[in-house]
């Protein structure tokens, strides 16, 4: 049965349900539906992510005694529980490798032979990103609500990093960060910094605007800038990495080759900016004309021996490990193991390490599936490209840095998640094969929707 279309009811080129009575108005409501679900728990997952990204009580006077993470992730958590009833999608791969891996954390604290309150203490702050993965997998169902997210890691990142060589503190000429958590080591800033690059290249090429261009390139040059003046050796490696990710992406497959030769300006200026504290550690690391007075040198050696220590650990305790954060006491030196992986192995045990490499090999395998959906979508193709350069740059530069309780490598998985079914949604859309019949439903529908909400034409 053909609908009624009446003028009071539709306007040409009005879209509805094939062989059904729905209106243009009801269709709206259900896709404004469909994209307002877990609102609440969305809102919350922002505030968290202002908190853990930007750090504001380290910055607000006031601030540094209230537990925002703490009150943000139980307004998450409440919000959540509250809303189960609108999940419907199964939990993917990735979260479940995330729970798993969180649930062997928790297995390890009674077989430790070390210290069980500190491995305790170590988990449970760990397992707010089981909440945090949760929440974003299920409530960011629509590109502009990953945005967002996007925009909040970018932009935090990018402005501590200005802050950081503004007034951030040098030692032994190296750079440190003003806050604390993440960004206070140098190593820490400068990874922390290489992964939220790529996002800023993409949210550049998203805007409209030539104003906030201009702010995406100069905030990409001083987070480039405030890596090479860490010194670190590990920031180093992830950022020729992840340049290197991006070249390809942007420049090669998107055909944007002057940002090869832009890319070449950029190094040299930079690296004749940033001084020589870079290069010599990067001469020093193997040999050195006075090793009893390279840092750098002396770095390295201790570096190698921390990972022999860790690899030994792993092998007495290769079912859990010593518990989270407890090698450091077994190490002999007081030092974490400067490696991710055997971080991973020599704490949590193998196991441990094999649910953390199968989340990051999720992410990849997340961007790999993108591509195939992302045919004529310039937002998807983007953001893959993104983050595959983030997430390259982040597993090599985790060889050299204790960074798997991060909460970072795992937010990056799970937007890769998040994109995925986003680039799925606009496939199963149909195509516009009548500009004639635009409406302005159509700014809907721009957006991800469910696969099964999949509207067709009348004929009219």
């Amino acid at each position: 049965m053909v609908p009624d279309l009446g003028r009071s009811n539709f306007a040409p080129g009005d879209v509805v349900s094939a062989g059904s009575e729905t209106t243009v108005p009801s269709l709206r409501r259900k896709i404004l539906k469909h994209k307002q679900q877990l609102g609440e728990a969305y809102i919350a997952l922002l505030l968290f992510m202002v908190v853990y990204c930007a750090r504001p009580e380290d910055w607000i006077p006031g601030l540094s005694s209230v537990p925002l993470a703490k009150i943000a992730g139980v307004l998450a958590l409440v919000a959540f529980l509250l809303s189960l009833d609108q999940i419907r999608q199964r939990l993917p791969r990735e979260v479940i490798f995330v729970i798993l891996l969180t649930g062997q954390l928790f297995l390890t604290v009674p077989m430790s032979s070390v210290w069980r309150g500190g491995a305790f203490n170590t988990t449970l702050d760990f397992a707010k990103v089981v909440l945090i993965v949760l929440v974003m997998v299920m409530a960011v169902n629509t590109a502009p609500r990953l945005r967002r997210l996007l925009y909040i890691q970018a932009a935090s990142v990018a402005a501590i990093s200005a802050v950081a060589v503004w007034k951030g503190r040098v030692l032994g000429g190296r750079l440190e960060g003003v806050l604390n958590g993440n960004y206070s080591n140098s190593n820490d800033l400068a990874v922390s910094i290489v992964i939220s690059l790529p996002l800023c290249l993409a949210l550049l090429f998203l805007s409209k605007s030539a104003v906030w261009r201009a702010a995406w390139a100069l905030a990409m040059v001083i987070m480039a800038y405030a890596t090479l003046l860490t010194g670190s050796r590990a920031g180093f490696i992830a950022l020729a990495i992840t340049a290197g990710v991006c070249l390809w992406e942007f420049a090669i497959r998107g055909r944007r080759l002057y940002l090869v030769a832009l890319t070449g300006v950029l190094v040299v200026v930079l690296l004749v900016a940033s001084g020589s504290t870079l290069g010599d550690r990067l001469r020093d690391t193997f040999s050195s004309d006075d090793p009893s007075s390279s840092t750098a040198y002396t770095s390295s050696q201790q570096r190698q021996q921390l990972l022999w220590r860790s690899l030994e650990i792993t092998a007495k305790h290769p079912l859990f490990g010593v518990g989270p954060g407890n090698f450091p006491i077994v190490s002999g030196s007081w030092h974490v193991t400067h490696n991710s992986y055997t971080q991973m192995s020599s704490e949590g045990g193998i196991p441990a390490l094999i649910f953390y490499v199968a989340i990051l090999w999720c992410g990849f395998k997340n961007l790999e599936r993108t591509r195939k959906f992302s045919s004529g979508n310039t937002q998807v193709k983007l953001l893959a490209g993104a983050l595959r350069a983030s997430l390259a740059g982040f597993v090599v530069g985790s060889l050299f840095a204790s960074y798997a309780y991060q909460f970072f490598p795992y937010f990056l998985v799970a937007y890769t998640t998040v994109l995925l079914r986003i680039a799925k949604g606009h496939a199963a859309q149909p195509k516009q094969t009548q500009p004639a019949y635009r409406t302005e439903l159509e700014p809907l529908q721009a957006d991800a929707i469910e696969p099964e909400l999949t509207w067709h034409r009348a004929e009219i």
